[in-house]
């Protein structure tokens, strides 16, 4: 049987389901919680639907299935043996009940997504998910470009990107110079880059690899993002590791050649000291100017305070039910009585603890790691790490440059590498091309051996 008889899927399905990840601020339609704006809920419904339609066909991973079975019971437990709070919880217009059922909703669309294209890659059409991730990448480029231009106000590409904000943008302010492509705020647009350059690579010629990476920088840069500085960051030294592997050399080169450029940097008079202040500056700020928070009077970013207060006040909630949690979705009802005093010296921290303010939206715990630790426990946080880390070290260890199959396990680890890595500054399960990528490491097989990559190119190999 041919990849094309036992298709699960028609291929631009695939590829229109790639595209709809990376647009998740579209105006809502259906009442699923914080999903509504995302357009990849609207188009897999069908695709599921039709992959349900061939059920003898279904195949399952038995450990990954075994796991997060357990993982939901988990949470059901924790529901349960909290469910006195939970059922009399009320913030911001929403009560613990409804914040179980959405928050819930999500976590369990996630393994869907993982099962239908764990039987997408398991039969054959790997080369439909590269295929749309390079469509898609092109589409955020382009979104990009008209983005920028508006900056400019160019006449014409600002009108065209003001016409196409009312779809993609949907009752949400501009974030004047910070590139936001089709995601709903720039941290997102490096979300959504750390998934789909991963899977574009996978058929790049070379030409193609150097075009994708210097869009994926121009993003990166653009958006000012630390988080898409750390996540790619990390992406492409993975990527540079597995393209070398066996080229030690290389790394000593490139080595050298680094340290004699930062040498030559920090010891011009004016530049190093201008560098190194930039350079801090993006770290502490995530800008290169120094204190994002205008406020009159500010000398530190609100930003940064927020965030601290945000997991510390999460890692207290795990200090006190360390083995379960305070339950699956409650981390907001108890937010405001783990804050500290000298957290209130940022105005969002203050809005976030008033009940009458709902403008600034749910308390974030602003890690995914956090929110697991007081949420769910040692027990749920343990049920989580063991779903995603055996696939990603699978890959990571089978990950090469040099055939299609290692770079596809190549992508799978950068994804999960980089779902782990912003797990660190967000705290949402609606990364959908992480679950993608856990179905796509589970279904491929073990690389050939090297001798007998050796002469394979990218584009054979990816046709075979």
């Amino acid at each position: 049987m041919t990849a094309a008889d036992g298709r699960v899927l028609p291929r631009m399905l695939v590829i229109m389901l790639l595209v709809a990840t990376i647009f998740n601020d579209i105006t809502p339609f259906l009442p699923v919680g914080e999903m509504a704006k995302d357009g990849f809920i609207y188009l897999f419904p069908i695709a599921f639907g039709l992959f349900l339609l061939r059920p003898r066909q279904i195949r399952f991973p038995a450990a990954f299935t075994a796991i997060f079975l357990i993982f939901i019971a988990v949470i059901v437990t924790g529901v349960v043996l909290n469910y006195d709070e939970i059922s009399t919880a009320y913030f911001k217009g929403r009560s613990g009940m409804s914040r179980v059922i959405t928050q819930g909703m999500v976590v369990v669309l996630g393994p869907l997504v993982s099962l239908l294209f764990y039987n997408l890659a398991h039969r054959g059409q790997m080369r439909d998910i590269s295929r749309g991730a390079e469509i898609t990448l092109w589409v955020m480029a382009v979104v990009g470009f008209l983005e920028l231009m508006s900056w400019y106000s160019i006449p014409g590409l600002t009108q065209l990107y003001d016409t196409l904000s009312i779809a993609i943008h949907a009752g949400n302010e501009d974030y004047a110079n910070r590139l936001r492509t089709a995601a709903f705020e720039a941290s997102w647009a490096a979300v959504m880059v750390s998934f789909v350059f991963p899977f574009a690579m996978t058929r790049a010629t070379p030409v193609k690899l150097v075009v994708y990476s210097l869009i994926v920088i121009a993003i990166m840069g653009l958006a000012q993002s630390r988080t898409a500085m750390l996540v790619i960051g990390i992406q492409f030294t993975v990527l540079a590791a597995a393209f070398f592997r066996h080229r030690k050399d290389y790394f000593i080169y490139g080595a050298t050649v680094a340290c004699l450029v930062a040498m030559a940097i920090l010891t011009t008079p004016g530049l190093g000291q201008s560098v190194t202040e930039k350079f801090s500056n993006l770290i502490e700020y995530g800008s290169t100017e120094g204190l994002i928070d205008t406020t009159p009077g500010a000398i530190e970013n609100a930003s940064n305070v927020t965030r601290l207060a945000a997991i510390r006040a999460g890692m207290s909630m795990f200090r006190e039910r360390p083995l379960i949690g305070v339950g699956f979705g409650q981390y907001g009802f108890h937010y405001p009585s783990h804050i500290h005093m000298d957290d209130m010296r940022s105005w969002e921290v203050q809005r976030y603890v008033t009940e009458g303010d709902t403008q600034l939206g749910w308390p974030p715990a602003y890690s995914l790691h956090v929110r697991m630790l007081s949420e769910t426990g040692m027990l749920g946080y343990s049920m989580w790490l063991m779903i995603i880390l055996p696939v990603l070290f699978r890959s990571l260890i089978m990950a090469d440059g040099r055939s299609y199959l290692g770079r596809m396990h190549l992508a799978v680890a950068m994804i999960l590498i980089g779902w782990m890595l912003l797990g660190v500054s967000i705290d949402s399960f609606r990364f959908f091309g992480g679950w993608i990528a856990l179905g796509v490491g589970l279904a491929l097989s073990r690389p050939p051996q090297v001798s007998g990559n050796r002469g394979v190119s990218v584009r054979s190999a990816s046709a075979s």
